[in-house]
């Protein structure tokens, strides 16, 4: 960031160019065809609505000057960038220890896949006030 800012804004545009541009819009769609039924299509509907919305409060912050808001809102964007890789890892250890009906799996996956992402990322972004 210090060394290479002018790199920093590309890659920031690009990250955020690819969600707010794709990949939200693309979740949201697919989200209300989920299979899990109401359940998971809720969990992945505020999925998409959430990531749109703290990526973009993330570049507007930028464009103003607000560099702390900024950095904590996206954190909030990569924990749910990652959301989809922590819905693997869940329904991996999941099944191995407790072999749920799949329906049922990726019903609760829907929700654990972010929830805790977020709860982890405010957690970082409290951790020193």
């Amino acid at each position: 960031l210090r060394t290479y800012p002018r790199l920093h804004r590309a890659f920031g545009y690009l990250y955020a160019g690819a969600i707010l541009i794709v990949a939200a819009p693309s979740g949201f769609l697919i989200a209300m065809q989920a299979n899990g039924g109401p359940v998971a299509q809720i969990a992945f509907t505020l999925l998409a609505i959430f990531w749109f919305y703290v990526t973009l409060q993330a570049v507007l912050r930028a464009k103003t000057g607000d560099f702390k808001a900024h950095k904590n809102f996206m954190i909030r964007s990569f924990a749910l960038t990652c959301s989809a890789l922590t819905l693997r890892y869940w329904k991996l250890v999941l099944v191995y220890f407790f072999h749920p009906y799949p329906m049922d799996l990726y019903q609760l996956v829907a929700w654990l896949g972010w929830i805790p992402n977020l709860i982890i990322a405010e957690w970082i972004i409290n951790r020193n006030k």
